[in-house]
């Protein structure tokens, strides 16, 4: 399990009155200060849907026989190193819902508070220890094979197990160290490895709903919109730029667009299409367009990602060009085109997501973007805040979190969990293509098979996921001799458009002949700017750089400058995919 995160206050109470969640401390429907419940931070958590629901009652069915069909769950996302949530019931976390990347399985984890709730109705992963043995568990010890008096039939090594004493009373969890059989004929040995030990109950309240829910924290609510929309106003005065949303089809970017809608203030809406989206999420953009009459621009990236493929090879965490190309590249066109002196942009993003996102602070600029303001209303809201949000608001959301997805994005985002691909492939049958590609890519560079399942989300994989490193072979920029530069190049390239690019530099300082020959000080420059000449793969990211609009895309949809424009300023060497990646 991944360290907590600490990105800001946990937000997260209980009101044992109504038995419902807080976000703030008082309950709005009895008055009375809410309950704090020990979370892990970042406390990231949501209400449990169709999908959360199908998903855990399958495992608890699978683990145990019984399932929480007539209960309110809620679940936090923990930090693992694939999917994991603190499962939540009545205002106690009853244990973890992970989702093992070796087994590509889910397995829920106990805690004493899921063994008391479950006991009535398990009739799975039970032992019964006998008296002597009950004293030993509940001073720490584990329990022994001579201490069983029963099991449950079927039981595996590594299962997990709830412990009863003689009278049925539900007093410990752990993990199974032998099977039922062996626990059953054996005379020596653990049985059970003790996890968590003790007597108690698990007081149940009465179930609430939704509109409960809403009305327990409906004065936050209220609060937290007031601040949002204040906040709108604010750095809409203070920037005079056209104002827009930015919508992603996720619960963030729709949350977003809630506010800005009370905000009364006139704004544009964009909607980025990357060529690799879910096709509900098509569908549910056009939903929204037509609920609140708006007119949502659609911004297609085309078949950036693949073209883009066959130069950068497989995207992962750890080197996300694929953003740049199928996001940013096409942003920034956008925006030069439909608004030339810049656009302030509402975006759906949390402080709760990550650290980088924490430290970026509620307004900033994104160097690969440089014609953008990005703005965050709900920058220091919690995943509950706005997900209480929506519902207060009765609005529609993705259809793929009632499936059970807990981020709505490119379908093969390397960002995304195993659990994330699993949900997709049992509703979605796009992914073929994605599959067949991993497999080839493999194949090709003598990678092991395993790492088209699950290590392709890394150029690095971290030790679990059992594969090496991903090596590749990129073009070299090489330079020899003294003052003035000579040239060679590892491959076959476009003199022309290498020229072309290199007109960029001051005057003088470069002539290209039989050989190219730069001067010592702008070797830097020239380097990048042959890079990219050789590499562009025609996103667009620079051209919201040029001040004289000097760059544009030609007919192969790569950037070439207009030498009649240039100053030679060098604005345009922000950061470029074709060099960066």
């Amino acid at each position: 399990m991944g360290k907590p995160v600490y990105l800001g206050k946990v937000k997260f109470r209980w009101c044992d009155n109504c038995n419902v969640p807080l976000v703030g401390e008082r309950c709005s429907s009895c008055g009375s200060i809410g309950r704090k419940v020990k979370i892990t931070p970042p406390g990231e958590v949501r209400i449990g849907f169709e999908g959360d629901l199908k998903i855990l009652n399958e495992v608890l069915n699978r683990q145990f026989g019984c399932s929480l069909d007539d209960k309110l769950v809620l679940f936090n996302r923990v930090p693992h190193r694939d999917r994991m949530d603190e499962v939540i019931v009545d205002g106690h976390v009853i244990g973890n819902l992970r989702y093992d990347p070796e087994l590509f399985l889910f397995i829920f984890t106990l805690r004493l508070e899921g063994a008391y709730l479950l006991n009535s109705c398990a009739k799975k992963g039970i032992v019964v220890a006998d008296e002597g043995a009950i004293e030993p568990i509940l001073s720490g010890k584990n329990l022994m094979v001579p201490g069983v008096k029963d099991c449950s039939d079927g039981i595996e090594k590594g299962d997990e197990i709830i412990v009863r004493d003689p009278s049925g009373r539900a007093f410990a969890v752990g993990i199974a160290k032998m099977s039922s059989e062996e626990m059953k004929s054996e005379n020596r040995g653990v049985a059970v490895k003790i996890r968590y030990a003790g007597y108690g109950e698990l007081k149940l309240g009465k179930k609430a709903g939704i509109e409960e829910i809403i009305r327990a924290n409906e004065e936050h609510l209220k609060k937290i919109e007031n601040e949002a929309v204040d906040f709108i106003k604010k750095v809409s005065r203070e920037n005079d730029l056209p104002l827009a949303v930015s919508f992603s089809g996720g619960k963030d970017s729709l949350a977003t667009l809630l506010l800005a809608m009370e905000s009364g203030l006139d704004f544009h809406v964009f909607f980025l299409d990357t060529g690799i989206e879910l096709p509900e999420t098509i569908e549910y953009v056009n939903e929204i367009e037509k609920k609140y009459g708006l007119k949502i621009d659609k911004i297609s990236a085309g078949d950036a990602f693949w073209k883009s493929l066959e130069i950068f090879g497989p995207p992962a965490r750890d080197y996300r060009w694929c953003c740049k190309v199928t996001k940013l590249g096409p942003t920034t066109r956008y925006i030069l085109e439909n608004y030339p002196k810049g656009l302030l942009t509402l975006i759906g993003q949390r402080r709760y997501e990550s650290e980088e996102r924490m430290k970026k602070g509620r307004v900033w600029k994104n160097e690969w973007v440089p014609n953008q303001l990005s703005a965050s209303p709900i920058q220091n809201w919690s995943s509950l805040e706005v997900w209480l949000y929506i519902l207060w608001k009765k609005a529609p959301f993705n259809i793929w979190y009632s499936r059970g997805l807990t981020r709505i994005g490119c379908y093969l985002c390397p960002s995304s969990d195993l659990a994330d691909f699993e949900i997709e492939m049992k509703n979605f049958n796009g992914l073929e293509r994605w599959e067949n590609y991993l497999r080839n890519f493999a194949l090709e560079h003598g990678i092991a098979e395993k790492w088209a399942r699950s290590s392709w989300r890394w150029r690095n994989p971290p030790r679990w996921a059992g594969t090496e490193k991903v090596r590749r072979d990129y073009p070299r920029v090489e330079f020899e001799g003294d003052t003035w530069k000579m040239m060679n190049f590892d491959r076959n390239v476009d003199e022309e458009r290498i020229k072309n690019m290199l007109f960029a530099l001051p005057p003088g300082t470069w002539k290209f002949e039989e050989k190219l020959e730069v001067r010592e000080d702008e070797e830097k420059e020239a380097k990048s700017l042959i890079l990219r000449a050789i590499g562009c793969v025609g996103c667009g990211v620079c051209l919201g750089r040029c001040p004289t609009n000097a760059l544009y895309l030609d007919e192969e949809k790569k950037i070439r400058i207009r030498e009649e424009l240039c100053v030679h300023c060098l604005d345009c060497m922000g950061p470029c995919p074709a060099e960066n990646f």
